[in-house]
């Protein structure tokens, strides 16, 4: 009786260890499945995370500036702001020398959509300084404070202007080196250029004279007067009244005059006396 009483407290206490034991288990696996599920749904938030799509990427930008301003020919430049999202304050500025310090040169007001546009006339040549703000932060596109930039003005139809040494330094300077020149259809050498230069020039100066020596420093000048410069229609004027003529020397000087020629030579001398090489 005793033995029985034993053996069904022994059956009892085996069964109960095995629920705990049953119990234990299925509580591990619950927890097990539960960080699982944990891991990917932490998985894929990171995934999702890490996808940005560029229509939600806004960078704020000012367009309009990337070339030279021609003064010349349109110094007005119209610059366009553009690239955030909803909208926001704008301002534009320009660095004034005369006071220096930064102007307001916008005409924003408000808060705008992107794009926006405004317009400035440079009023001379030069590098400007400008700079821009859009409000707001990184995510609706807006500037980390001012933005600067520089704007260049020139003069773009602008020609170049050659120049010309006078016939001072051709016939009585030291320095100069040549050996003939060709005038109105002649050929003169140093020797001949200098025995006209030293003529008298009692009564006034011959207008063969005068057109002599200006055309001859002119084309003795060489490369430094350009093709395109407005002086050759005076010497164009002489060099046709001289290819008429005689070739000049000392004693036929004053056989000959044009009024037309010599104002032509005055011209030429005017030319050279403002483009004269340094």
């Amino acid at each position: 009786m005793k033995t029985q009483f034993t053996s069904r407290i022994v059956k009892l206490t085996f069964a109960f260890l095995f629920v705990l034991i049953a119990a234990s288990c299925s509580q591990d696996d619950e927890a097990m499945d539960a960080a699982a599920l944990a891991n990917e749904i932490n998985s894929e938030i990171a995934a999702k995370g890490a996808k940005v799509s560029t229509a939600d990427t806004y960078t704020s930008v000012i367009t309009g500036h990337g070339s030279v301003v021609c003064l010349d020919i349109n110094a007005t430049r119209t610059f366009t702001l553009s690239g955030w999202n909803g909208t926001a304050a704008l301002n534009v500025q320009i660095y004034d020398t005369s006071i220096l310090d930064w102007v307001s040169i916008d005409s924003f007001n408000g808060q705008l959509p992107s794009p926006q546009s405004l317009s400035y006339t440079f009023p001379t040549v030069g590098v400007y300084k400008l700079k821009y703000q859009v409000s707001g932060n990184s995510v609706n596109g807006g500037t980390n404070g001012f933005v600067e930039f520089d704007v260049t003005v020139v003069n773009c139809n602008t020609t170049a202007v050659g120049c010309s040494l006078s016939q001072g330094f051709w016939f009585a300077s030291p320095q100069s080196v040549w050996t003939s020149v060709s005038v109105g259809g002649q050929t003169y050498t140093k020797a001949e250029g200098l025995a006209i230069w030293n003529s008298s020039n009692a009564g006034g100066m011959a207008d063969s004279k005068k057109g002599f020596l200006q055309v001859a420093a002119i084309k003795l000048s060489g490369s430094t007067v350009l093709s395109t410069d407005s002086v050759w229609t005076d010497v164009a004027i002489v060099e046709a009244w001289l290819s008429t003529l005689d070739k000049l020397t000392p004693l036929n000087l004053n056989d000959f005059s044009d009024s037309n020629a010599a104002q032509a030579a005055g011209r030429i001398g005017d030319w050279i006396n403002a483009n004269h090489c340094e």
